[in-house]
């Protein structure tokens, strides 16, 4: 198994990946069933955070002879997604179906949640159906870790088994995210290590301050 930096011409396989493991997702999947195309819908969605996240954060894959096994999404601290990038999924509006007032309601639920300390986040880790049961998401895990250091990380488990992976590397629940979906959101965090180790900044490759 090789894990690597996503480029451009990795996206193909990557987004659609992205967008049925979150229509399958306890939290936003369930959040869409009524619309018309939930998995399209968030295809669309994650097409939009992947593209600026190849640009200022990192997407890891993992592959096996050239298969695509899975991938993780992560920004640097101050990388999130902007509104001007978010506003490019407006269109998606219209196919939303019955699934509006509720995905309406979890995203100002999620609005709330602002934590006073910078920090890597850690958006997602998908595997492929076929791979699962094969350790991927922990190797993706720890390389991203990895990268991350001494710094600080957060990301939000919308399982308890997933809570327990991040658990096991250090991740501390800080408390939950309320939904309209049944399954609640559990913010974790990873403290910065002491004494400090800064990563490298991608656009400079130099230490940030």
């Amino acid at each position: 198994m090789n894990i690597r930096s996503a480029n451009r011409g990795d996206l193909g396989v990557i987004i659609p990946a992205l967008g049925k493991t979150f229509a399958e997702d306890p939290s936003l999947g369930w959040i869409l069933r009524k619309s018309d195309d939930a998995e399209g819908i968030l295809t669309d969605f994650y097409g939009i955070v992947a593209e600026h996240v190849l640009e200022h954060g990192y997407i890891d894959v993992i592959e096996d002879e050239g298969e695509f096994l899975g991938a993780a999404v992560w920004t640097q601290p101050g990388g999130e997604v902007p509104l001007r990038a978010l506003r490019k999924a407006a269109p998606i509006v219209s196919k939303l179906g019955k699934s509006a007032p509720t995905l309406f309601k979890y995203l100002r639920a999620s609005s709330k949640v602002h934590l006073p300390f910078p920090s890597w986040h850690l958006e997602v880790i998908i595997v492929n159906a076929n791979a699962r049961g094969r350790g991927i998401g922990s190797k993706l895990l720890d390389y991203g870790i990895h990268r991350v250091g001494a710094d600080a990380a957060r990301l939000e488990a919308t399982s308890q088994r997933s809570a327990k992976l991040y658990a096991s590397r250090g991740f501390v629940v800080l408390g939950e995210i309320q939904t309209p979906a049944p399954t609640p959101e559990i913010i974790m965090w990873r403290p910065a290590a002491s004494p400090y180790i800064p990563a490298k900044d991608r656009t400079t490759g130099e230490p940030r301050e």
